[in-house]
């Protein structure tokens, strides 16, 4: 599906109600990832849970489909903080993410849902995964001159930092 229809039904949805579109303004819980497909996915959902009754209420033609996938539970891998790495190397890898795109740091923010808690590599694990699930199918997309490494475990679920693999 092109890019263009997706951004139509996603206008139209938005459309039909401010509620369905505000989980992804700017500031709010589901933002971030800030992709086109990623803020699609929320609405349609939304839409999708409220109107799901009515025929078609997953069409979005054809913009939509159905799963039986929980799309925002993902099953890894995840981009976490090398616990092998100096603070200063991660410091310094963190520092370049948020500076690509303020939009890799805002979920760290005093106030947002990601920032507790609140440590380096906390947080650098969550923008480093931001960055990397928006930048997969590039090369190196979870290395940050080694600061990071990839782990098949839940980093939400903690404890992953002995189940990380280099």
């Amino acid at each position: 599906m092109s890019d263009q229809v997706v951004q139509e039904a996603l206008g139209w949805a938005c459309h039909q109600s401010e509620a369905y579109c505000s989980r992804i303004q700017l500031g709010q819980n589901c933002y971030s990832p800030n992709t086109l497909r990623d803020h699609a996915s929320v609405v349609f959902n939304t839409y999708y849970q409220h109107n799901k009754n009515q025929a078609g209420s997953c069409d979005f033609h054809g913009a939509a489909v159905f799963t039986h996938t929980d799309p925002t539970k993902s099953g890894g891998p995840w981009c976490v903080a090398n616990p092998k790495m100096s603070d200063q190397v991660v410091q310094e890898a963190l520092g370049w993410a948020c500076h690509q795109s303020e939009a890799y740091c805002s979920r760290i923010q005093l106030g947002q849902n990601c920032y507790s808690p609140n440590t380096l590599r906390d947080h650098a694990s969550v923008v480093f995964n931001t960055y990397y699930q928006h930048n997969k199918n590039q090369a190196g997309s979870c290395d940050f001159h080694g600061a990071a490494v990839f782990t098949h475990t839940d980093p939400s679920k903690k404890l992953f930092l002995s189940h990380v693999v280099y």
